[in-house]
């Protein structure tokens, strides 16, 4: 059995974070006040970050891990914004400290997200690898071995002996 690192589970977690980061990236964008385009910038850098991704979902991320990840990830997607003409009409390609602010609070906040739903991804396919018990049912006699039947009667008890214990009866004692 494959694990999340590995094929179909690998390309889809790593699918999952190109999606956040660049989520993240142009809303982030957005809330410092900067203009969000389209540009064949935006989608090669786009298309680096899913590469990016994709690759770095070969193993299980910490916390660290995935924030340097999306960190990397905003860095790169605002230069290849900036490359389309994004920041033309701005000096410095729009590393305002707003800027740079939002984009930090929001990669925080989504690596703390994707580190959490990383642990949740693992902890689930290390439940598909417990051991399965099976179904036990009446298991039937071995056709060659002896069979041991047990009986089970009550052993007889005498009437007083249930008198001495408990409430007793009415009445004075005898």
């Amino acid at each position: 059995m494959m694990g999340p690192g590995q094929g179909v589970a690998r390309v889809a977690r790593g699918s999952v974070l190109a999606v956040c980061c660049l989520a993240m990236s142009l809303v982030a964008h957005a809330a410092a006040g900067g203009a969000v385009h389209v540009t064949s910038g935006t989608v090669v850098g786009g298309l680096a970050l899913s590469g990016m991704c994709i690759a770095a979902a070969d193993a299980r991320r910490s916390f660290g891990g995935i924030l340097t990840v999306v960190l990397l990830s905003q860095i790169g997607l605002h230069l290849f914004a900036g490359a389309g003409g994004h920041h033309v009409e701005s000096s410095g390609y729009g590393w305002s400290p707003g800027m740079v602010a939002s984009h930090a609070v929001a990669a925080v906040a989504v690596s703390v997200l994707l580190a959490h739903a990383e642990r949740l991804v693992w902890a689930l396919w290390s439940l598909t690898r417990l051991p399965r018990v099976p179904l036990l049912g009446d298991p039937a006699p071995a056709l060659n071995s002896l069979i041991i039947v047990r009986s089970y009667r009550p052993k007889p008890v005498a009437c007083s002996a249930l008198w001495l214990g408990g409430p007793g009866t009415r009445g004075p004692p005898r």
